[in-house]
């Protein structure tokens, strides 16, 4: 961890890691990289960063470890660029929550060993001004195994860069670095994340589209409302659902028992009063994880 740390994207993941980071290390120099001269500046101002750049004049390299901190689409498209720019022995990383594609693009560069991470927090807020020094605190962040670099990487590289991604996310605050292939990650995401993210989304536009109600419907709504529509206001979730292959099955099968609700709520409730109530009990002997304040 002695070279400089990038990272491209200074928004609510970028922003809140550079801050991590000089929590744990405040000798580390991270050098920071947007496309918003605003955000670059907030991230110098609160000695998140040492140094901020947009990504053309970026001296990537310089930096022993680089991490792609941009949305899905935005991260497929420079990726590349990134890499090349990168000096020999340089590794890429990133914080995508669809790792198949982004894997597989890493696979087809030779300049950079890319070791692929998902951190498994955010919040609904986005940009630097939601960074949080805490976001990572205790959370769960799944690795894939290393690939793509020229042709003289050998397995100790490989080790040596998975090492190094899964130190930075340990200094950082993270609790876990799971190890975890793309697809298996992507199935297992569908369900912790992008069809929550789906799903919330869906109830936020029936209350839109719920016509003169409405404005009532909003004036009632309280706790329940506001945490099952948490997600469709994470910016960070939406390119990585977009990306995720497993998604549209996974997303037809929950309207499938929507229905399969609407047409017992009409013909037998009580059924399903109880069927809903062992799933209220099964949700209760989840261990999932406290939301932070």
């Amino acid at each position: 961890m002695r070279d400089a740390i990038g990272i491209i994207g200074l928004g609510l993941i970028g922003g809140s890691l550079a801050r991590a980071l000089k929590r744990a290390r405040p000798s580390l120099e991270i050098v920071g990289a947007d496309a918003d001269a605003d955000s670059r500046a907030q991230a110098v101002g609160a000695g998140a960063i040492d140094r901020g750049y947009a990504l053309t004049e970026a001296p990537l390299e310089s930096c022993g470890l680089v991490v792609l901190a941009v949305p899905g689409p935005t991260l497929l498209a420079i990726l590349p660029e990134v890499a090349a720019r990168l000096a020999p022995g340089a590794i890429l990383s990133d914080v995508g929550g669809s790792k198949g594609p982004i894997c597989a693009a890493a696979a087809a560069q030779a300049h950079a060993l890319f070791v692929g991470a998902h951190p498994m927090a955010g919040t609904e807020f986005r940009g630097f001004a939601a960074s949080r020094v805490d976001l990572f605190d205790g959370c769960v962040v799944a690795q894939c195994a290393p690939r793509g670099g020229p042709a003289s990487v050998t397995d100790a590289d490989r080790e040596a860069a998975a090492k190094r991604v899964t130190e930075l996310w340990t200094l950082a605050g993270a609790a876990r670095v799971l190890n975890v292939d793309p697809e298996e990650h992507d199935r297992a995401v569908t369900f912790a994340s992008h069809l929550p993210y789906l799903a919330a989304a869906a109830v936020t536009e029936a209350l839109i589209d719920s016509g003169a109600v409405a404005p009532l419907a909003r004036e009632l709504a309280a706790g329940g409302f506001r945490d099952t529509t948490r997600l469709a206001g994470d910016g960070t979730v939406s390119g990585a659902a977009a990306q995720n292959r497993f998604l549209p099955d996974a997303a037809r099968a929950l309207a499938k028992v929507l229905t399969d609700y609407a047409d017992r709520l009409e013909a037998a409730p009580e059924p399903l009063r109880t069927h809903l109530a062992r799933l209220a009990d099964e949700r209760r002997a989840m261990k999932l994880p406290i939301r932070k304040a």
